[in-house]
């Protein structure tokens, strides 16, 4: 009977110490691809600055209300990257989401496109 009992704690032993691993994993993975999230988000943005800092007169052919509108897109995907799913999950299915953000990707485009052809 001392073998029964000692292989049982043993099992229960390590079925409570996989219960923990799991939850401890689950928290640290959520929280790294947020952070990578967040990074991913300042780099596009970061890029795009500089982009539009190099060439100033690219950014003053987009007319003013078109500039506002690609900041918005902008500010919009960002948005969505970092906080967006979690605040919409009821609302939005993931593809839902997805097409979200390539559609204000897409307005991005068609703006700086647009604004290249005058």
């Amino acid at each position: 009977m001392p073998v029964a009992a000692r292989n049982a704690v043993i099992i229960f032993g390590l079925a409570a110490l996989m219960v923990v691993w799991e939850r401890a994993f689950s928290i640290a993975f959520a929280t790294i691809t947020q952070v990578i999230s967040v990074l991913f988000v300042v780099a596009i943005l970061a890029a795009g600055a500089a982009y539009f800092r190099r060439n100033q007169l690219a950014w003053l052919v987009i007319r003013p209300w078109k500039r506002v509108v690609m900041v918005a897109a902008a500010l919009g995907i960002a948005f969505l990257l970092v906080a967006g799913y979690p605040l919409l999950a009821d609302r939005i299915t993931p593809l839902g989401y997805i097409a979200l953000i390539v559609a204000l990707g897409l307005l991005i485009w068609w703006i700086i496109r647009d604004s290249r052809r005058l």
